[in-house]
């Protein structure tokens, strides 16, 4: 089912975070530029909930499927089992992982870390990859902590050796590259793909630099 493949070029977004254009237009363009998997997250000032969110769900997923890419909810346990999510991503202060294996046995499971303390109180053995950062200063994110750097990716590879790890915080097109050589398994992108006036290139030009 997971393969860190999946991660190389992992974009995240939700309706707070396209610049009010709209989501299914942002999703659908950058599935055709090539995204590997789509993270649904939908949080922030107006971010929908309820019935509202439900069906932006099943649209986003019914869409992600015809491209044969993994559609991952973000946080929302319960919106996941609802519409079978191919997966959940969660937070430090999100339910436990473990409690998370048990509703989903055999579903894709993310977890982000942003450094050695938070990695010490994760039960690293029941998710499938994890997201580390931010990396560069990030304003999609009000939660993120301080950035790593390469310096903390770098880290976090050496701690978890056999872990699918994807890079999450800032990162522009620019950066892949220099991403990349700390051994990562791949990006994760929200605003300098959603932002971007051609996304559909952009996601193009992004899958140049691995």
């Amino acid at each position: 089912m997971f393969n860190k493949e999946l991660l190389k070029l992992y974009f995240i977004c939700g309706t707070t975070t396209c610049l009010g254009k709209d989501l299914y237009t942002v999703v659908e363009d950058a599935l055709k530029g090539g995204i590997t998997l789509f993270q649904f997250r939908e949080k922030g000032k107006g971010a929908l909930e309820g019935k509202e969110k439900l069906e932006v769900a099943i649209k986003l997923k019914n869409l992600c499927k015809k491209y044969n890419v993994p559609f991952i909810v973000n946080d929302d346990i319960e919106l996941a089992l609802e519409i079978d999510a191919d997966g959940v991503h969660v937070g430090q202060d999100d339910l436990g992982v473990d409690e998370i294996r048990k509703l989903m046995p055999n579903k894709i499971i993310g977890l982000s870390i942003g450094n050695e303390e938070e990695l010490k109180q994760s039960k690293v053995e029941y998710v499938d990859y994890v997201g580390v950062g931010p990396v560069y200063v990030t304003q999609s994110k009000d939660d993120a902590g301080g950035a790593i750097g390469y310096e903390g990716l770098e880290l976090m590879r050496k701690l978890l050796p056999q872990m699918p790890l994807v890079a999450i915080g800032g990162i522009q097109t620019q950066h892949i590259k220099d991403v990349m050589k700390t051994n990562v398994d791949g990006v994760s992108i929200i605003s300098a793909i959603s932002y971007s006036d051609n996304i559909e290139k952009t996601v193009r030009e992004m899958n140049e630099q691995f």
